[in-house]
């Protein structure tokens, strides 16, 4: 019986040997004050037999496209990033520079506790801001309101209820059977219209002492200084003459804080 004689293995050339480097580093996440915890093993072999091949340069590139990846994952999703970095960067291989080519890429990611419990802390805080934002925006939304439903108030009073005493006479017959009263903008409850009616239109443009008023502003303001309290103390001198003491001494005491 003939020994069958075993097959000498081939021997394995330079040009075919492969090299693993195993090493961890920490990787910046979104967040560039958390980072990750990562294994790293790179698989690779030299590109020529007889170019020189620097035993960190595959290490280097792996480590490249892993950070660039790194970047775009968040601490809290460990396992996600894992899973995405693995993708990107296994889809850039081989990765060749330096006489060095990457065949494989494994990476595991892990997060340490202190990162973690940070990582909450900060998404609580930027939560919490979020949501003060958006009180503050509200709150700004009803001062807004606030501020239209003043101006249509003042309007649909001046133009409506007050404009003359007939319409007041009639929004006062109305109130008490009109429930939208008060969404309209109406004066209280137990507001003597015609009063307010004869108040608002002794101030409105056009009447008399409002011109007079209007008048003697522009003249005034066209006076020096010492024509201002030259004319105050003709003022004082009228009053008095007019019988009103009380005035007059309140004007004479004005007399020197004339601008």
């Amino acid at each position: 019986m003939r020994r069958r004689t075993a097959k000498a293995p081939t021997p394995m050339t330079d040009e075919d040997a492969r090299w693993t480097s195993v090493f961890t580093d920490r990787l910046k996440s979104t967040d560039p004050l958390l980072f990750f915890t990562a294994e790293i093993r790179v698989t690779w072999h030299r590109a020529d037999a007889t170019a020189p091949a620097n035993r960190h340069t595959a290490p280097r590139l792996a480590r490249r496209a892993i950070e660039k990846e790194a970047e775009r994952c968040a601490v809290l999703r460990p396992e996600a990033a894992e899973q995405d970095i693995t993708i990107a960067v296994r889809a850039q291989l081989p990765l060749v520079a330096d006489g060095v080519v990457v065949t494989d890429v494994h990476v595991r990611i892990s997060v340490e506790d202190t990162t973690r419990k940070a990582a909450l802390h900060s998404e609580r805080v930027q939560q919490e801001y979020r949501r003060q934002e958006e009180r503050i925006l509200h709150d700004h939304e009803l001062d807004e309101l606030a501020r239209r439903q003043v101006r249509a108030r003042e309007a649909f009073l001046r133009e409506e209820i007050l404009s003359n005493p007939a319409a007041a006479r009639l929004y006062g017959l109305l109130e008490g059977a009109s429930k939208q009263w008060s969404r309209l903008g109406g004066p209280p409850t137990g507001t003597d219209l015609d009063d307010l009616v004869r108040e608002v239109q002794q101030w409105q443009p056009g009447q008399q002492w409002v011109t007079v008023a209007q008048l003697l502003h522009n003249f005034v303001a066209g006076l020096t200084e010492e024509g201002r309290r030259e004319l105050l103390t003709l003022l004082v001198d009228a009053v008095r003459a007019f019988g009103d003491e009380y005035t007059a001494d309140r004007l004479a005491l004005l007399s020197g804080e004339v601008r």
